[in-house]
């Protein structure tokens, strides 16, 4: 049971790296959480709330995995070697592929005009609200463009 147990510490310990040293990771992070704040606008389905999770952990699975790739090819090549790109460039690929679909999926979700001129309303018209979102913005530019460590 201990070992069952420590892989998910392991497995923990890999997030928490990727989000300390991956900006991109860090911006989808953000993106996920603006994107689900902002669904409360919307009247969405269970089902699009499913499709949203799903599109949100593809997108980070991607990451994580394109982490690890990048971190297996410097271990066995340290130098630059043909190899070594095309599989650091492929696991970026997955990445960018999971984002685009990301962006279909927002657009079809999100892509009601209304909605948006409604959000817009709404925080037009509710000052603090608006401060605060503007101070999120910050904080999310902090997180994710932070230094690396």
């Amino acid at each position: 049971m201990k070992k069952f147990f420590r892989a998910f510490t392991y497995a923990w310990q890999g997030i928490v790296h990727t989000a300390k040293t991956q900006r991109n990771f860090r911006f989808h992070i953000a993106a996920a959480t603006y994107v689900t704040a902002f669904s409360f606008f919307y009247e969405l389905t269970r089902g699009e709330y499913v499709l949203l999770a799903l599109t949100f952990s593809s997108v980070i699975s991607a990451e994580l995995i394109n982490t690890a790739v990048e971190a297996a090819v410097d271990l066995c090549s340290p130098q630059q070697h043909r190899l070594a790109k095309i599989a650091k460039d492929a696991a970026a690929g997955a990445v960018l592929a999971a984002a685009f679909f990301a962006v279909i999926v927002g657009v079809l979700l999100f892509g009601d005009i209304a909605v948006i001129k409604e959000i817009f309303r709404y925080y037009g018209s509710h000052i603090p609200a608006l401060v605060g979102l503007v101070c999120s913005f910050g904080l999310a530019w902090a997180f994710v463009f932070k230094a690396d460590s």
